[in-house]
This record gives C-alpha cells, sequence and structure tokens, in this order.
C-alpha cells in the first residue's frame, strides 16, 4: 500500500504535499492543545500509539510496490485521539516511515492515502453512529471499531486503486487479477484487530479513548 517515488508523476506528488499542509494546518488548529499539553500521560499514550502505528505501516506484503497490504490500526487510533490529533499522528507516522524508506516525494500522497483519509472517515462514522444511533457500548465496539474500521481501509485501498488506474501506473486488470481478489481477505481482520483493541481499551483504560465514556456507553 506504500507508494514510492517513481510511481506516480512528480507534479501529482507535489499537489498531495499542497493538500496534506492544508490537511494538516486544519489539524493544528482545531487540536486541544490546552488538554494535550497539560497531561504528560495522554502524551506518553500519543506517542507510544503512534510508534506503534510506524510498526504497522513499515511491514508490508505484496507482489508488486504498493500493491500490497499492511494494516493500518487507523481507527482505533482515532477513536483514542479524534480527528486533529489523528490526523498529526499518522502524519508522523508516514513521516518515520518516509525516513526509514527513503521515499520523500511519495511521503504526502503517502500520508493522505493511508493516514489523513481512513481517520476522516473513521472519524466521520463515528459522528454519524453517535448522533443517529443509541449509545450502547455493542453498537460503539461493532460499529465504530469494526465495521468502521473495514470501511476506513476499504476507502484507503479504492482510493489507491482509483489513483494508480487513473495514472496509468498499472492496469485495471492487473490489479483486478493480482490484487483486489485478496482486499476481503484483508479487510475483516483489520477490523477485527481495531475491534478487539478498542474492546481492549475499554475494558482496561477507557480513558485512553477519547470518543468513549463509561456513563454514556454504560450507564445511560
Amino acid at each position: 500500500m506504500n507508494l514510492t517515488d517513481a510511481l506516480l508523476p512528480g507534479d501529482l506528488l507535489l499537489f498531495a504535499y499542497f493538500l496534506w499542509l492544508l490537511a494538516l494546518v486544519q489539524a493544528v488548529r482545531a487540536a486541544p492543545w490546552r488538554l494535550f499539553l497539560a497531561s504528560s500521560h495522554r502524551q506518553h499514550v500519543f506517542l507510544g500509539a503512534s510508534a506503534a502505528l510506524f510498526l504497522m505501516w513499515s511491514f508490508e506484503v505484496g507482489v508488486r510496490p504498493a500493491l500490497g497490504f499492511h494494516f493500518l490500526g487507523v481507527t482505533v487510533y482515532t477513536l483514542m485521539f479524534g480527528w486533529a490529533l489523528g490526523v498529526i499522528g499518522v502524519s508522523l507516522a508516514a513521516l518515520a516511515v518516509a525516513f526509514t524508506h527513503g521515499d520523500w516525494a511519495a511521503l504526502a500522497m503517502n500520508a493522505l492515502l493511508l493516514g489523513v483519509l481512513p481517520v476522516s472517515v473513521s472519524y466521520g462514522i463515528y459522528l454519524l453512529v453517535y448522533r443517529y444511533l443509541p449509545h450502547h457500548l455493542f453498537i460503539y465496539i461493532f460499529l465504530c471499531a469494526f465495521f468502521n474500521a473495514m470501511l476506513a481501509a476499504g476507502a484507503a485501498v479504492l482510493a489507491l486503486v482509483i489513483l494508480l488506474v487513473a495514472t496509468e501506473t498499472y492496469s485495471f486488470a492487473r490489479i483486478s487479477a493480482e490484487y483486489l481478489p485478496f482486499v476481503p481477505l484483508y479487510l475483516f481482520p483489520e477490523g477485527l484487530l481495531n475491534g478487539m483493541m478498542t474492546t481492549a481499551l475499554i475494558g482496561l483504560k477507557p480513558d485512553w479513548l477519547k470518543t468513549y465514556d463509561d456513563e454514556t456507553y454504560l450507564k445511560s
């Protein structure tokens, strides 16, 4: 899923930097800095979760450049920190991956496809579920974590495929034969991972989840 410098046109990669910068500016403006900076514990959790994202993104299985899979873990990360800090955190993880692999030109595109997009999808689905459905623990775990993670990862894969086909990097026939058949096998484990991690956090560290509250989901 990680793009390399040679796969896409240079002007497109440069435009991605512009979009990424806009997303980062909005995230920095919207982030709850007062609460975040006032809690060293929260800062440590944020850095630890960001490091975990970096490790997950560093290992990829695939047959061709960009046509691979790795766990995103973005949905549970978004449930932990919200949209603004989520965008900042996934950007840091993408930056660390670029530092390790050296694909600096593709950094912004990777940050958008694998970070900003799934974070936005995850937080958007969470807001919809919170607004229109009952505040029930099972609904939170199944829809906001498990199903949400599958949708977010699916959105990232769909955007990646559209980008590769539109730029004629790979033909749709090749992607259909070598990549798309494995997507369902990837989405379910992604949902399961995020669902299990969210469930564990609810049981052990519910205060780490910005979007969860016992008063709302258990006692209401």
